[in-house]
Formats: C-alpha cells, sequence, structure tokens
C-alpha cells in the first residue's frame, strides 16, 4: 500500500493544497499586477498585511482547482475572473475567525482531530485505488493508514492537514456551536410562525401597477428645476469610483464558408474512421464533439421526442434506420453526425416513431487558424490607422467591423457590449493610461481599444447623472398617477362597486379574488407574502383599507369572510416541527449576523479590483 501512496502522492499533494490553506504551489495564470514585486500590499485586514505573492498563490490554487472539477470542459474565462475576489472573501473569514479562535482559547485534542479525520476522508483519497475494496471506498484501510505512524513521516502534507483541522476546522465548528446554543426562539415567535401560515381569510384586491402610466410620462414633464432639487437631496446616492467609457472596434471571429467546408469534412472523416472500426462512436464523442454537455456520456442525447430537437436535426434522427450513421447535418449550431441506437413503439394509425434514442458528434461553426491568422492581421492593421487617424477614421475604412462605445463602467465590472476581455481592464485602469490598446480577443472577436470619456472617483457630476435622474423622477411621477388612479378606485369600492364592476369598467386595474388565503400564500400578480395579504389578515370582516403602498403601485382590498383563527397546541406533532424550524432559522440568522457584525467592525482594505484587473 505504501508504494501505491508514494505513486499518488504528487496527485494528493495538489488535492490538499487546493483543499486546505497553505501550501507553495504556484502556477504561472498571467497575474494582472502590472510588473508588480512579490512584497507588494494587496490589502489588509484588521491589520495583517496581505502580500501580492501569497494572495496570487490561493489564487492559482483556486483556478487549478476549477480546472480540476471541470476536467476537459472549457471554463468561460469570466469564472476565472470571479476568482480573486471569492478568496478575498476566504482569507478575511479566515483571518477575522482565526482571531476569535485565539482569543477565546477553542482547543481540541488528538483525538478529536482524528475522529475528524475518520469521518471525513480527504479529498481525493475516497476514490484512490489503494483505499478500494471491491470498487467501493474502504473505510477499515483508510483507518488503518491513519494509523501508521510512517503515514505522518512518508507524507509530510498530513502534517499540514492535521493542523488544519486541529486549528481552524474543529474550533470553528466550536464557535458555531457556541453561537447557535446562545439562541433561541421564544414561543411567541412559533405562534406567530404558525399563525403567519394557517390563519386565513377571503379577501378582494384590487391593485394599480404604476408601470402602466411611466410610459405616458413625457420628458418635457421633467423640469431643470425638478432635476437639480433632486440631485441636491441626493448627492451622496451619486458616490462613484473611477469610471471609464471605452471606443471599441469589433472584428467578429466569424467562420468563412471555407471553413465550414472543413469542419463538414472533418466529420465526414470521423465517420469513416467509426465505420471502418477504428473507434467507437462513444469514444470518438468524447474526443472530437463540440457539444460539452453530452462528449463526456459518448454522444449520448438519451431519448427524446419528435420536435424537440432543431428542425434538420429533428428531420434526420427521425428518418435514420437503429444502427446507421447520418452524414453531416448542418444546424445552426454546426454539423452534426447522428447514430439512432433506438426506436418506441410506432404510432399505430401513421407507423410513425415518436421518439428514439441517439448519440451525436458536433463540430461547431467555428473559424479556421488560417481565417484567424487572417482576422489578427487585419487587426493589426485597424490598429495602425486608429494609431495615426482616430477610430472615426478607421470606422470608415474598414466598415466590416463594428465601432461603437462601451458606456461608463467601473474597474473590475465586465465591460459593457463586450463582455469579458482579457487585458481591457489593464488598458482602461492601468497605470499606463490612455492611447490606444493591442488587439485584444475573446473567443467571439478581436477588439482594439481606446479611452473615450474618464470621470474620476467621487460625487458624479450631474451632467454624468442626468439621465438617472430623469428615468427617477419619472418613476415617481408614474407612483403620484397610480396613487390617484387608486384612490379613485378606493372611493367606488367604499360607493358599493362590486368585484365585476370594477373589472369591466378599468383596464389598467389587476383585481381579483383570494379565496381562504394565509399571509404566506401566493396571490397571483401580487406575489407572495405581500403587504396586500398581510393587512387583508389584519381586518375584521367586510373591512376595506386604506391604500396600501407597494413598491411598484398601490393596493386596496377588501374582506369578504375570515376564518376563525387557527389554534396552536405546542403539543402535537405539527406544532413541534415548526418550533424545530423557526429554532434552526434563529440559530441560523444569529451565527450569520455575528459574523456580519465582526466583518463591519473590522478595519479592511481591499485593493484586489486595482492588481486583478481581467
Amino acid at each position: 500500500m505504501i508504494q501505491k501512496m508514494r505513486e499518488m502522492a504528487p496527485m494528493l499533494m495538489i488535492v490538499i493544497l487546493v483543499a486546505f490553506v497553505g501550501g507553495t504551489l504556484f502556477l504561472d495564470w498571467g497575474m494582472n499586477v502590472m510588473g508588480q514585486g512579490s512584497s507588494v500590499e494587496l490589502g489588509r485586514i484588521d491589520g495583517e498585511k496581505i502580500t501580492i505573492e501569497r494572495f496570487d498563490r490561493l489564487v492559482n490554487m483556486e483556478r487549478l482547482r476549477l480546472q480540476d472539477m471541470s476536467r476537459d470542459r472549457d471554463i468561460p474565462p469570466e469564472h476565472f475572473r470571479m476568482i480573486p475576489g471569492q478568496v478575498w472573501e476566504q482569507e478575511v473569514s479566515r483571518i477575522l475567525l482565526d482571531r476569535v479562535i485565539k482569543r477565546m482559547r477553542l482547543e481540541t485534542t488528538d483525538q478529536v482531530v482524528f475522529e475528524y479525520l475518520k469521518r471525513n476522508p480527504i479529498p481525493g483519497l475516497d476514490t484512490a485505488s489503494a483505499f478500494q475494496t471491491d470498487g467501493a471506498f474502504d473505510t477499515t484501510k483508510y483507518i488503518q493508514w491513519l494509523n501508521t505512524p510512517q503515514t505522518y513521516t512518508r507524507y509530510p502534507w498530513m502534517v499540514d492537514v492535521e493542523r488544519q483541522v486541529s486549528n481552524q476546522i474543529m474550533p470553528a465548528q466550536k464557535l458555531e456551536a457556541l453561537l447557535k446554543a446562545g439562541a433561541f426562539n421564544s414561543p411567541t415567535e412559533t405562534v406567530f410562525e404558525h399563525r403567519q401560515r394557517n390563519d386565513r381569510a377571503t379577501f378582494e384586491y384590487f391593485k394599480v401597477p404604476s408601470r402602466e402610466f411611466r410610459g405616458n410620462i413625457s420628458d418635457d414633464r421633467i423640469t431643470e428645476k425638478m432635476i437639480n432639487d433632486y440631485y441636491a437631496a441626493n448627492r451622496n446616492h451619486f458616490q462613484q469610483e473611477e469610471q471609464v467609457d471605452l471606443y471599441f472596434l469589433r472584428l467578429a471571429k466569424t467562420p468563412t464558408a471555407r471553413d465550414l467546408e472543413i469542419n463538414r469534412e472533418a466529420l465526414m472523416d470521423i465517420k469513416k474512421r467509426i465505420e471502418s472500426g477504428e473507434m467507437t462512436f462513444e469514444t470518438a464523442a468524447e474526443y472530437e464533439s463540440d457539444d460539452e454537455g453530452t462528449s463526456q456520456n459518448g454522444g449520448s442525447l438519451g431519448w427524446f421526442e419528435r420536435g424537440r430537437m432543431v428542425r434538420e436535426f429533428d428531420e434526420a434522427a427521425f428518418t435514420l434506420e437503429p444502427g446507421v450513421i447520418s452524414d453531416p447535418i448542418k444546424t445552426t449550431f454546426g454539423y452534426h453526425i447522428i447514430k439512432v441506437e433506438e426506436r418506441g413503439e410506432p404510432d399505430d394509425s401513421t407507423g410513425e416513431f415518436h421518439s428514439v434514442r441517439a448519440r451525436h458528434i458536433l463540430i461547431k461553426d467555428n473559424p479556421s487558424n488560417e481565417t484567424l491568422d487572417a482576422l489578427s492581421d487585419k487587426a493589426d492593421e485597424i490598429r495602425r490607422v486608429v494609431a495615426e487617424r482616430g477610430f472615426v477614421e478607421a470606422a470608415k475604412e474598414f466598415p466590416t467591423t463594428m465601432f461603437d462605445s462601451t458606456g461608463f463602467f467601473n474597474r473590475g465590472d465586465i465591460v459593457p457590449k463586450i463582455g469579458y476581455l482579457s487585458g481591457a481592464g489593464v488598458f482602461a485602469f492601468g497605470r499606463r493610461q490612455g492611447g490606444v490598446s493591442e488587439p485584444l480577443e475573446n473567443q467571439n472577436a478581436i477588439y482594439v481599444l481606446g479611452v473615450r470619456e474618464r470621470v474620476g472617483k467621487g460625487i458624479a457630476p450631474l451632467s454624468f447623472v442626468r439621465g438617472r435622474i430623469v428615468e427617477a423622477l419619472k418613476d415617481t411621477l408614474a407612483m403620484e398617477e397610480a396613487r390617484t388612479h387608486a384612490q379613485k378606485t378606493l372611493e367606488r369600492i367604499k360607493g358599493g362597486a362590486t368585484l365585476a364592476d370594477i373589472r369591466d369598467s378599468d383596464e389598467i386595474l389587476i383585481a381579483g379574488l383570494a379565496e381562504n388565503q394565509a399571509v404566506s400564500a401566493y396571490i397571483p400578480q401580487i406575489g407572495f407574502a405581500s403587504r396586500t395579504a398581510a393587512v387583508a389578515l389584519s381586518l375584521p370582516e367586510g373591512a376595506v383599507s386604506s391604500l396600501i403602498a407597494e413598491t411598484d403601485g398601490y393596493s386596496v382590498v377588501r374582506v369578504v369572510s375570515r376564518g376563525e383563527p387557527s389554534e396552536f397546541d405546542p403539543t402535537t406533532p405539527q406544532a413541534r416541527q415548526l418550533a424545530e424550524m423557526t429554532g434552526n432559522m434563529a440559530r441560523q440568522t444569529a451565527h450569520g449576523e455575528w459574523f456580519r457584525s465582526l466583518r463591519n467592525n473590522a478595519k479592511i482594505v481591499n485593493n484586489v479590483d486595482r492588481f486583478y484587473l481581467d
């Protein structure tokens, strides 16, 4: 077994280093730190300095873990972009919790650590052959390995694992248990939750949505005085970080007719290799198909009914004989070859089959390397023209390219109208700002960027937020008109108008009857646990409410009937279950609120977005 463990050690080291904080693994993932040295300070967490060297090591380990989980599937670049922020939050939690654990001296014993490792096998070991018996994880072998003293000298990383469990994992669990033990729910809270679920009423509801008036409010109703007053009263709402608006020229990575023909020919070659017995359809799908959702399952689509797939695919699949491989079929996704494995029962009257079980291999409509090289050369030429004569002239000279601007965006945002684009953040917010970017590319296109306008950190000028203010004022006017309309409706209801009368004469109004409704239930076009339902359940039978302000309009309710107040018997199984549920909610809330308070009171300096710009 020890020899097998030696063979597994490199793989296990990676798993351990990814699963537990620490280690020294460092991979070159192209960190965007603008040439900074390893001792540069990335940020501080309650006075503790976080260096770029250590932080980037953690980021790279997390990227490695993500890649390992995804196996051979493509990972969207934006997922990698999110990792530095996620790692920063993990570091904040770790450091703050470590300090609390040390202050409270939440120690643990070696026996408790051993029991934890017994119950929680290290990631990767549960699938290692050395711990398998008849294809299943053998706990006895694993415990025997943990009990062997040589394990900890042959595999020093196991000492780090024990230290992690002893110093962080187990104390953190103790801390959570202590926090939750101090939280409880009162009988009153349980009774309240019971009534929210069980007290019921039947009521008519009438809602005037503000959206019905929004489109009727023209720009000329918004005066300069209204805009200036709104800006003066809400200046703090317009605090902003540095923002940039970029020009861009976009050169789409569109495949040529020749590229599509090459893809078709490639699929024909794959088909011939399968039919010759050189490979199976399943193996070809695993290694050649661009359909990430089915390639790992040998291209299997399972059973599907007629009409479920796109037309061209559907027609081919339902005309193929079982076992026959189709010629390449063109759809909006690319070229496919299809193999039907089984048909369902035919229709008695028409003889048509309405379901099949099939596999496919897809080659997407991607441009060839030759086409990409030509696009790259063209992008270089576009950049040269932009540098010499500007974006407007370049757009005229290359009319097939898309010329636009992104609109303003913040440091760390995905670039509007472009999406994730490696290098765009460094160009827009890096130290060397301005000029024209080198051609930058993502999966869909090649871009040349330039700074159109830059707005500094602080309160945005009125000219910059004017459009937002106009839209906010239109929302306010729409709500005022909704209130006026709802007030007229309320007067009609108090005057004796029926639900049918109002429905027939008012197209704007949303109206209906909620029968035997609890507060927490759903009302069509009103929503779950709404203020409207809460008001209705608080009124006596026959009462009409005043106007109820919602976020998107005003409502009125008229109570038709009230059910008897539900009796709460704390001795019933249902009541005990509800008490346990509300207690769990209280404990979870207590733990979450405690940590939020801890984090809010900590002094945190976060410069992640200044270093990881893409």
